[in-house]
């Protein structure tokens, strides 16, 4: 969270009408008023008096209003930070459960009105002319340490729960106000990476987990966060309890995970932290998928939590159905009008899309070049509408022998590409090979054209990515290197490296 939105957040919560009460309630039980500061400043705030005792102290680097070893600036409840001869300041901190957004802060009192013998002992340490630093002290007011934090532990009641409805709405904007931009970049991969930032940053979160499940069974996992470590592997834990959403089509929570023994099950020890959010994300009666949430620390509300991950979902998936018509209206433009197979716009969009998400996930990924042997003759032989054949056919065994996940593209005249996603260089050269054997036992012939068995082969070129050297161009190029040494070696044959 920046210090700007700190702050914004701030003044929204110490303008409510209850914060307003609170200070003012205090200001009457204990005769001191209260004022605002900001998180990344410990200075008196201008709403309060400069007191002559406070000036001196600060002149001196003695305020214990600026933060030390001593005086953890972070600390989460009300405390009194002495100055010196017991006179200090009441600090109530402003808090969201992680991060310090401000401070109330009250004007310097006195614990005991101090005697001259303890002032003259601070400033000679200062050092300060001693009737001086009394004057300043005999202007402040005395109050009874215990009376102050009494009234203190109240207004900092009054305040969090004023955190908690502030944030509660604000978080709701939040949601909303992101989903409104995503129009201008839509994609899976924005949007996946929204919602996963967005959902952790609404539960105040370190792992969060987007599951996408398809009529047809497949599925599409997108998770950010931390890799397995100490803490045990939080991907694991988000995707069994997502499985079960899945089947329940019920909402999952689980406030405290020490109370927990499946996510400690699944985590893999006995002591463990935080808390579980889950909901599924529904299109009227169609669960499309999951949407789930690891905080390290137990949830304080929720039902709330709950809430705010639900908000997100629907808007997740009105998103998703757009997407998805976006698509369809640009399947045509994206695909080869002879072959059916995508085209080389869709090859140069996706291949970007890939390289960015192996560079992302540390994953590996592969591309094979495939170029038809002696085409030339076929179409000098019978024509080019039996070339055009050729073709069809030739693209039809690439894509029923190649694996599902892989993207099938005509690059152009008989060149093929075979992106191969999560696939290193032996996956590929596999499949490449695969391929090549299937096309050399099918050979095309059309006997009402006059067209006899025509024996076929492609030669290919396969390379994986190279992520500390590589981009587009270069993962493209070395692959089609390959391809022409096969060609040059003979055809009909693999060259991967």
């Amino acid at each position: 969270m920046t210090a700007e939105t700190a702050t914004v957040r701030l003044s929204y919560i110490v303008n409510h009408d209850v914060t307003k009460a609170a200070m003012q309630n205090f200001q009457a039980r204990t005769g001191i008023s209260l004022a605002a500061d900001s998180a990344d400043g410990y200075q008196i705030p201008p709403g309060l008096p400069q007191n002559d005792f406070c000036l001196i102290m600060q002149n001196f680097g003695r305020c214990e209003m600026v933060p030390n070893a001593t005086t953890p600036p972070n600390a989460e409840h009300p405390q009194i930070r002495y100055d010196g001869a017991q006179i200090g300041h009441l600090v109530i901190p402003i808090c969201d459960g992680r991060h310090l957004l401000g401070r109330l802060i009250s004007e310097p009192f006195a614990a005991a009105r101090p005697d001259f013998a303890t002032v003259y002992e601070l400033a000679r340490t200062l050092p300060v002319h001693p009737d001086n630093l009394m004057r300043a002290v005999q202007s402040v007011p005395v109050v009874s340490p215990t009376s102050a934090m009494e009234a203190a532990n109240l207004v900092h009641t009054l305040v969090q729960h004023v955190v908690a409805q502030n944030y509660k709405h604000l978080d709701e904007l939040t949601v909303l106000r992101a989903f409104d931009s995503i129009m201008t970049n839509l994609s899976y991969e924005v949007l996946s990476d929204m919602i996963l930032n967005l959902s952790r940053q609404l539960l105040r979160g370190n792992g969060s987990l987007l599951l996408l499940s398809s009529d047809q069974g497949t599925r599409e996992e997108a998770y950010g966060g931390p890799d397995p470590n100490g803490s045990g592997d939080l991907r694991r834990l988000l995707v069994e309890m997502s499985d079960f959403v899945l089947q329940s089509k019920r909402p999952l929570s689980v406030p405290d995970a020490s109370q927990s023994p499946w996510t400690q099950y699944l985590l893999g020890r006995d002591e463990v932290r935080g808390s579980v959010t889950i909901t599924p994300l529904l299109q009227q009666e169609r669960v499309r998928g999951t949407l789930g949430v690891y905080a390290p620390d137990a949830s304080r509300d929720p039902e709330s939590d709950l809430h705010l991950l639900s908000m997100l979902a629907a808007q997740a998936v009105n998103s998703l159905v757009m997407l998805e018509r976006l698509v369809a209206s640009e399947e045509q433009a994206l695909t080869d009008s002879l072959t059916g197979l995508y085209n080389y716009r869709f090859f140069q969009e996706s291949l970007q899309r890939e390289l960015s998400r192996a560079s992302r996930s540390h994953s590996p990924l592969s591309l094979i070049v495939l170029d038809l042997d002696n085409f030339k003759v076929i179409n000098d032989s019978y024509g080019h509408g039996v070339g055009d054949r050729v073709l069809r056919h030739l693209a039809d065994l690439i894509q029923r022998h190649s694996r599902k996940a892989n993207v099938v593209v005509r690059y152009g005249g008989d060149e093929f590409c075979i992106v191969v996603p999560e696939g290193d260089l032996d996956t590929a050269r596999s499949v490449a090979e695969r391929v090549l054997t299937e096309i050399r036992n099918s050979p095309y012939g059309d006997d009402g054209h006059g067209v006899p068995p025509q024996s076929l082969t492609v030669s290919a070129g396969v390379t994986a990515y190279r992520p500390e050297e590589d981009n587009a161009f270069s993962f493209f190029k070395r692959a089609d290197e390959n391809l022409l040494t096969a060609k040059r070696t003979g055809k009909d044959r693999v060259v991967a490296e």
